[in-house]
Parts: C-alpha cells; sequence; structure tokens
C-alpha cells in the first residue's frame, strides 16, 4: 500500500493542480462579481464650477463632473468647499448597485479684494472697519461696500465697491498731499514765507562781510601814505607848529614881565576859547 501510495504521488499532484487551474478563474469571476454587488455610483450635480469635492477627506474631484462615482455601499463622509462660499459638510449613505444623485449648491459668502497704494502704509477702512494697512489682500463679504483709504497728510480716498462671492477684486488708490486753503492757514504760510527770506538775506549779508573782511585781511595793512589826512598824529604837529608860531613874536617884543605890560594895545593878540 505506501508502495503504491509513493508511485502514484506525481499523478495526484498533477491532478490537484490542474484541478485548480480550473477552479481559480471561477473564483476569481466570482470574487468580482460579488465586489460589484457590494458597489453603488453617486451622480454629482451642481450649477457651481470650481468646487472641490472630498470624500472620506480625499479629494476626488471639482464640480462639474462628467460621470457619476463609483462608491462602496455604505456610509461616506463628503465635504465641498471653494474660496467665498460657505463649506459644506454632509453624510451620505450608498446603496449597492443604486445610483444616489447630489445637488451640491454653496452658498456665497465673501470675495477677495486686493488694496494697492501709492504709499505704503495707508489704513483700509471697509464701512467703518479697520481691515488693516497697504498693501492688503482680504475677504470681504458680498454686497456693496464703502471703501475709505486713509494716511496723515495725504487727501482720503473713498469709493464704493460690490463684491461677489469667489470673485477676485482690485482697488488701487493714488493719494495725493493734504492742503489747507482757509484764510487762517494761508496767513500762516505767508509769515512763514516771510521770515524764511528774512534769514535768507541776513544769512547772505553776514557770509558778504565775512568775505570782505577776509579780503581786507588778505591785502594786508594800509599804507601810511593812504588818507594821511585822516592820522590823528599829522594834525598833533600841524597844532603844534600854529602855536610856535604865534608864540614866538610875543616872546621877541619885549624882554621881561615889563615888557608885557607895556605893549601897546595895537600889538595884543586875543585868542577865542
Amino acid at each position: 500500500m505506501d508502495m503504491l501510495t509513493r508511485q502514484f504521488w506525481p499523478l495526484r499532484i498533477l491532478l490537484l493542480l490542474l484541478g485548480l487551474s480550473l477552479i481559480t478563474p471561477m473564483g476569481t469571476a466570482e470574487a468580482k462579481k460579488r465586489r460589484r454587488s457590494r458597489m453603488g455610483r453617486l451622480l454629482v450635480d451642481s450649477m457651481l464650477d470650481g468646487a472641490k469635492l472630498y470624500i472620506n477627506g480625499k479629494l476626488v474631484g471639482k464640480t462639474p463632473f462628467d460621470k457619476p462615482l463609483r462608491l462602496r455601499a455604505g456610509k461616506h463622509k463628503l465635504k465641498a468647499t471653494k474660496p467665498g462660499f460657505s463649506t459644506l459638510e454632509f453624510e451620505i449613505r450608498i446603496r449597492s448597485r443604486r445610483t444616489e444623485k447630489l445637488m451640491l449648491d454653496l452658498v456665497p459668502y465673501s470675495g477677495l479684494v486686493r488694496f494697492k497704494t501709492n504709499i505704503k502704509k495707508a489704513e483700509v477702512y471697509v464701512d467703518g472697519k479697520l481691515l488693516g494697512h497697504t498693501p492688503l489682500i482680504q475677504e470681504v463679504s458680498v454686497g456693496d461696500h464703502k471703501i475709505q483709504i486713509v494716511k496723515e497728510g495725504y487727501n482720503d480716498f473713498i469709493a464704493e465697491m460690490n463684491v461677489k462671492a469667489g470673485e477676485k477684486h482690485f482697488v488701487e488708490a493714488s493719494l495725493t498731499l493734504f492742503k489747507d486753503f482757509s484764510p487762517e492757514v494761508l496767513a500762516m504760510q505767508a509769515e512763514a514765507e516771510r521770515k524764511a527770506k528774512e534769514n535768507t538775506e541776513m544769512k547772505a549779508a553776514a557770509l558778504a562781510e565775512t568775505e570782505r573782511a577776509a579780503l581786507l585781511t588778505s591785502q594786508g595793512p594800509a599804507s601810511w601814505t593812504n588818507d594821511w589826512y585822516k592820522q590823528w598824529w599829522i594834525w598833533t604837529i600841524a597844532g603844534a607848529v600854529v602855536l610856535t608860531a604865534v608864540t614866538v613874536p610875543l616872546a621877541v617884543s619885549g624882554g621881561g614881565q615889563s615888557g608885557l605890560d607895556d605893549h601897546s594895545p595895537a600889538a595884543t593878540i586875543h585868542l577865542g576859547l
């Protein structure tokens, strides 16, 4: 018996392999059929383009979808998003061999607005609320809004705009320097200009005087022959000469005190003081 078993062992292996080759395709087909029986389809319909759809946390595409999505039967978590629109999250049940229809609609709530000015760090207000400083990119709710951009020392920029959901908007403001033309301010400006002009003239005169003094210093001291009649010692010498000329005749006219007393009235010289 053991010998017969050993003789027919190879034959038994061959028959087993042949049987497996016949059974496996049938088993595979059956497995596929069972898997298909556990699948369903989801038909997504939406009037909104570009909305992302996530199923069980995995991105499956954007609206619109050309054909139904194949999903395993059971519960699935769905999530739809688009910038400027509310996020939609919900749960759906897929039934085996059935097609479920889904109407996907998101509620619009904001648009993206970019604020830009020729002067940096200008304050941006939307409906009286400060959003930030330029340059600025900010979501703004859908609808009509009043835009105000201000900067100290510049005229305010004021405008109105209509924000559409999911769209990009651009606000470019050119701020100009602020000028007050009231009489009081004009008078102050005129006074400031007058003082500035006087200061300029005084500085110019002081500079001219400094340059003249420097020029005289560079030429050296004036010669004593220049303007000789203005020198004090010339007139001192001249006065001494005149005094001598008067005194000498008086001394020659007599000797001693008696001579002075005896002179004739005609010879008397009167000096007026």
